[in-house]
């Protein structure tokens, strides 16, 4: 295992910032499609079209249900 880049420890970073913001207030849509763009990054992909091509079953079900859940704040 490759040791993480620099762009994907700051999309973690940025992600933990916003569980912690949903945590005290409702997120607006535009901030949870943001923070579902930084997941693919966490997993080291350019785009999310490039981590789902990667095949990886149980990544792909982890990254849904992850990206749900972003969403689903901000509904």
């Amino acid at each position: 295992m490759s040791a993480p880049s620099s762009d994907s420890f700051s999309a973690f970073a940025s992600l933990n910032r916003y569980f912690a913001l949903i945590e005290a207030s409702k997120p607006t849509l535009q901030q949870a499609e943001e923070a579902a763009a930084l997941l693919y990054r966490v997993y080291g992909a350019k785009s999310e079209e490039d981590l789902l091509l990667r095949g990886d079953p149980e990544l792909i079900e982890l990254y849904t249900e992850i990206k749900g859940k972003i969403l689903d704040a901000a509904m």
